[in-house]
C-alpha cells in the first residue's frame, strides 16, 4: 500500500486513531513496535540500496506526518474559534435564555473533549514521529558503516591518519553489535587490512629518529587507539 494512503487512513479518523494493541513488533504502525529488531531484520534481508531507498522513505513520511499534524492543529484551532465566537455570542443574550444557557454548557463540554482527544492524537503522533527518526537514524549510522572501507582507504591515501582513526573508533560499537551478520564480518575484515597498513605506517613514524616529539607521540596516540599492544588490528 502506498505511504501516502496509510498515512491519510491514519488521519481519516480526524481525532479517533487506530493504534493496533495486538500487532506484532515487527509492524511499524503497531503499539508494540520494536525498531531494533525492524533493523535487524531489513539488514538481513536487504541490501544497502534497498536501505538508503528505506532512509529516504521514512524522511519523506515523517515531513508528510508533521504537515498532517500542523494541518490537524489548525482545523482544530479554526473550529475552537468558532465556537468561542459562538459562546461571546450567546453570553450576550443569556439573560432569560435557559436554553441557549444549555446549549452553552454543551458548547463547554464539546470544547473540552476535543480538547482532550486533540491532545491524546498529538501525543501519539510525536511517539510516531520519535520511532521513525529513530529507524532512519540508525539506517544512516549503517550507510556509514558500510562505507567504512573505502572512507578508511582514503584517509590513509591521503595521509589523514587522526581522520582514519576517528573513522575507526565511531564504527566499533557497531560493528560488534552486528557482527554476527555476514554483511558486518565482511565490512570489518576489509577496514581491519586498511588499518594493518596505517598500522605500519605510524610504527615507523613512531621509531623514524627523524620524527619530532609531537610527531612520534602523536603516532603512539593513534596506535593505543587502534588497539596496539592490547588487542592490535590484524
Amino acid at each position: 500500500m502506498d505511504h501516502r494512503l496509510r498515512v491519510r487512513q491514519r488521519f481519516s479518523g480526524f481525532y479517533d486513531v487506530d493504534v493496533r494493541e495486538d500487532a506484532p513488533a515487527s509492524d511499524i504502525d503497531g503499539a508494540n513496535f520494536d525498531a531494533q529488531g525492524y533493523v535487524s531484520s531489513m539488514l538481513a534481508t536487504r541490501q544497502l540500496p534497498e536501505l538508503v531507498a528505506k532512509s529516504n522513505e521514512l524522511s519523506g513520511e515523517i515531513k508528510e506526518l508533521d504537515s498532517d499534524m500542523q494541518m490537524l492543529v489548525y482545523e482544530n484551532y479554526n473550529k475552537f474559534i468558532s465556537a468561542t465566537e459562538t459562546i461571546q455570542q450567546m453570553k450576550v443574550e443569556v439573560d432569560g435564555m435557559d436554553g441557549d444557557m444549555a446549549r452553552l454548557g454543551s458548547a463547554v463540554a464539546d470544547i473540552t473533549a476535543a480538547s482532550t482527544r486533540i491532545n491524546a492524537n498529538l501525543a501519539e503522533r510525536r511517539v510516531r514521529i520519535q520511532k521513525l527518526n529513530g529507524v532512519r537514524r540508525l539506517l544512516k549510522k549503517l550507510s556509514f558503516i558500510f562505507d567504512l572501507p573505502t572512507r578508511l582507504a582514503r584517509a590513509v591515501e591521503l595521509g589523514a591518519h587522526a581522520q582514519a582513526v576517528r573513522y575507526w573508533v565511531s564504527s566499533t560499537s557497531v560493528l560488534r553489535a552486528y557482527a554476527h551478520l555476514p554483511a558486518f564480518q565482511a565490512v570489518e575484515a576489509e577496514a581491519k587490512e586498511i588499518l594493518a597498513q596505517l598500522s605500519v605506517r605510524l610504527n615507523e613514524r613512531l621509531e623514524s629518529p627523524s620524527s619530532s616529539l609531537p610527531d612520534a607521540f602523536e603516532a603512539g596516540s593513534h596506535l593505543l587507539q587502534l588497539g596496539h599492544g592490547a588487542a592490535p588490528v590484524r
